[in-house]
């Protein structure tokens, strides 16, 4: 049912979603729903109670939800618009550590962006058009201000979306934020205008260059990088590409590939920009590189927050953890997780009471008559956007004898996250219903792993320039 009322400007639209009254209300092009007081009180609270029953990284951070919520409720009473709602929601969230934790259903208002991709290089910028021909300006590659601001300022103010993970997973997100730039110019109380002013800086940090570009009406897109496939490269090299770790693609393109680099000299994985999916390439993977002989690796321990939702199978069923006294594991498999159990200290107490006993990933190899022992030097490609199930394939992998990880940290995630709709509007709540630990105690969130080599990439990298990490893994593979 919608019933349209004209009151001259602005235009009211009443309408009843999912059984509740929604009033929108125009800002700039757009109609924005508002929602009645009722309605966001309820989803008020069934936020509250998902984050305080069932988020796994509630008190992983020293934040104050309470007072935040409390602050929420007290704006809600007048109406809120579902746009602000959801946004107001998402800075809440973001007080955690949690990686994977966000609300969905809400936009930011609409408005201009910027017209090119940001990237960082150790503390500076790297700016380059959409398309990934050129920087903006030749000979130019670093963006050291926006409108007269700093980059660093800008990414301050866009953090309040961004959860409070590790730098490295801040200081990426927050550059995908600032895309929406029209948004954020009304947060730094800057006016808008058609165009954007920036100042870009030479290699060498001595000559700087400005320019006024018009701002994009359109989302640049990052996709992911570097594109290219697995192949043999010059010098018998085997190089093996994941962009993604879910189980349909990535497992497909091990078993391709890896007959075909059986006698080469040397092997680089790539799983830069891989933002995860399935723990199945980890474990294939991991078949070909641990010798006939290795005994299970155990590298991670993880709880799931206790809930009626979770039965006692809920990690052995969708992460392949399980308990210490778990049937499930083969005799050397038992002994290898006793083993990790005695040494293993979080380095954050769960609470007592909330989370179910400890699990415990151990990997061995699989009884696979085509997966043969990869005994060759090798390589793995990482950096900040390597993240969730990439995180534990990196993890799965550091330190195994003649594996390297290269490149820079991680972002750091990993949750096991599960969705939850916000009363009778529009907004999803995400957040991790498991904590989990890396083997020296950390949590994969807020922390990554770190490269046993850390490389930057240079600016032309990410304008199909030259590769520098990858020619450090060619040059170590090939100099032996």
């Amino acid at each position: 049912m919608i019933l349209i009322i004209n009151l001259w400007k602005p235009l009211l639209i009443l309408s009843v979603v999912a059984g509740s009254l929604v009033v929108k209300v125009p800002w700039q092009d757009k109609f924005q729903p508002r929602l009645e007081p009722k309605v966001a009180a309820s989803a008020l609270d069934t936020f509250k109670v998902a984050i305080d029953e069932r988020w796994s990284y509630r008190y992983a951070k020293d934040a104050n939800f309470d007072a935040a919520i409390g602050d929420l409720r007290k704006r809600i009473d007048g109406g809120i618009s579902l746009n602000e709602f959801g946004i107001e929601l998402q800075k809440i969230i973001a007080l955690g550590v949690d990686g994977h934790a966000r609300v969905a259903g809400y936009e930011l208002p609409s408005g201009g962006r910027l017209p090119f991709l940001i990237e960082p290089e150790g503390e500076r910028f790297v700016a380059f058009d959409p398309g990934r021909r050129a920087f903006l300006a030749e000979g130019f590659p670093f963006l050291t201000k926006i409108d007269r601001k700093g980059v660093a300022q800008w990414c301050e103010a866009a953090s309040v979306l961004v959860s409070k993970g590790s730098p490295q997973y801040i200081r990426y997100r927050c550059l995908g934020q600032l895309r929406e730039f029209d948004y954020w110019r009304k947060v730094m109380n800057m006016p808008n205008k058609a165009t954007v002013e920036i100042e870009l800086e030479d290699k060498e940090g001595m000559r700087h260059k400005t320019l006024t570009l018009p701002i994009a009406k359109s989302l640049p897109i990052y996709g992911v990088w570097p594109t290219g496939g697995s192949r043999l490269l010059k010098g018998n090299i085997g190089y093996l590409r994941l962009p993604d770790m879910v189980k349909a693609t990535s497992v497909p393109e091990i078993k391709r590939w890896m007959p075909e680099f059986r006698d080469t000299a040397g092997l680089i994985v790539d799983v830069r920009d891989n933002n995860g999916g399935d723990r199945d390439a980890l474990l294939l993977l991991y078949s070909y590189l641990a010798a006939p002989d290795a005994p299970p690796r155990v590298f991670t321990a993880a709880a799931y927050r206790l809930h009626s939702d979770h039965k006692e199978s809920y990690l052995a069923e969708n992460h392949r953890m399980y308990r210490a006294d778990a049937k499930a594991w083969a005799p050397n498999e038992r002994q290898a997780v006793a083993k990790f159990a005695n040494v293993f200290k979080p380095q954050w107490e769960l609470p007592k009471g909330q989370f179910s006993d400890w699990h415990y990933m151990a990997l061995n190899r699989l009884d696979d008559p085509d997966v043969y022992y990869y005994d060759k030097p090798v390589i793995v490609l990482m950096n900040a956007k390597s993240f969730s199930s990439t995180d534990i394939f990196l993890a799965g992998l550091k330190g195994m004898k003649n594996v390297l990880l290269l490149g820079t940290p991680s972002s750091g995630g990993s949750a096991f996250s599960q969705q939850i709709l916000l009363g009778a509007t529009p907004l999803r709540l995400r957040i991790g219903t498991m904590a989990s630990f890396q083997s020296d105690g950390k949590l994969f969130d807020g922390n990554g792993i770190h490269p046993d080599v850390l490389l930057e990439p240079v600016p032309e990298y990410y304008i199909g320039g030259h590769d520098n990490v990858l020619e450090e893994a060619v040059k170590r593979i090939t100099k032996g």
